[in-house]
């Protein structure tokens, strides 16, 4: 009887923890099969990661192109994946490629974001650097 009668205590006790206890590692995690939603350009991505009691969040994507980057979350802030020195990465005025950086930020809550494309100096023969931004999404799977 006494089992029976600690039980709802121990009900209880669970219930105030888990309602007291710091941000949930697994309410802040990326992971599945998504979407990646380019203007026309799609493709899939495959996400696993896992986040620190302190909301920070780190882990990796694959892409059906080939892609593996790494994709992080700092607690309240963006999704990013960022990819240094891409060869193709940025896109010249006459439908030629020259290298690039390639940035993507997505909301955590709506999976919309931005895609930041940075060329590389000497790029389609242009000394300077140059930037170029366009909408991009996650969309389930």
């Amino acid at each position: 009887m006494s089992f029976l009668r600690a039980l709802p205590t121990a009900v209880v006790l669970a219930g105030v923890a888990v309602t007291t206890a710091g941000p949930a590692s697994a309410d802040e995690r990326l992971d599945g099969d998504f979407v990646f939603v380019n203007g026309p350009t799609t493709n899939r991505w495959s996400i696993t990661t896992q986040c620190n009691p302190e909301g920070e969040c780190g882990g990796t994507v694959s892409s059906s192109t080939g892609m593996i980057a790494h994709i992080s979350r700092v607690a309240g802030g963006p999704w990013t994946v960022e990819r240094h020195d891409v060869p193709n990465g940025w896109t010249c005025a006459d439908g030629t490629t020259g290298p690039g950086d390639l940035s993507y930020a997505f909301d955590p809550a709506t999976l919309a974001g931005t895609a930041t494309y940075t060329s590389k100096p000497g790029a389609c023969n242009d000394p300077n650097v140059l930037q170029h931004q366009n909408p991009i999404s996650l969309l389930p799977a």
